[in-house]
């Protein structure tokens, strides 16, 4: 889709189509059917022209960062859902050239208890290979436990109408009294911006 006003930019550079220098992770996994969870994962890195070996050696490493190392030879079908989400994270994780990644709401049709192991594989991913994430979600908690800076929406025409800074430490306690106070706080500035 081409923008009917603006432009966007990423480290100077005009953004006009998709590029390796960046990932996305949608609400759907969308993996390929007739690709086992390594192929799906070193598929990007093959359109890199990365080689055989290093790319396989990438895709083995970042499939064992999301807890899928032994799945590596399943196929889509023989996977879990939350499988399938760790594989969709790992292939956009995996680009090594990505120095974004976009993901929108990956995690919101996953179970509460899958959604909570995955947000844990999300942050060691992080925490092993730390990079720019911007990530979609309308589940307050979530944003909490992930994210470091929070950009809360204007209901339509959406805009940014606020940011919160996440000052509390990883590991992150999900129901320590700081957590409790974001809570409170982003509550009331949703309520404030009239955000749904």
């Amino acid at each position: 889709m081409k923008p009917m006003e603006g432009e966007v930019r990423l480290e100077g550079k005009r953004i006009e189509e998709p590029g390796l220098d960046r990932g996305i992770v949608f609400q759907e996994p969308a993996l390929f059917p007739w690709l086992t969870a390594l192929r799906n994962v070193a598929f990007g890195l093959e359109m890199s022209g990365m080689d055989k070996h290093a790319l396989n050696e990438r895709a083995e490493a970042v499939l064992k960062i999301v807890g899928l190392e032994r799945a590596k030879n399943l196929y889509p079908f023989q996977l879990s859902g939350g499988m399938k989400h760790r594989v969709a994270v790992a292939r956009a994780w995996a680009l090594p050239k990505a120095s974004v990644l976009l993901m929108d709401e990956p995690f919101s049709a996953i179970d509460a208890i899958n959604r909570m192991t995955l947000q844990k594989y999300l942050i060691d991913a992080w925490l092993a290979e730390p990079r720019t994430v911007i990530y979609v979600t309308h589940d307050i908690d979530e944003a909490i436990y992930l994210a470091d800076r929070i950009a809360i929406m204007t209901p339509s025409p959406g805009r940014i109408g606020q940011y919160v800074t996440v000052d509390m430490p990883r590991p992150r306690d999900r129901n320590s009294a700081r957590a409790a106070d974001l809570r409170s706080e982003l509550t009331e500035i949703m309520r404030r911006l009239g955000s749904h």
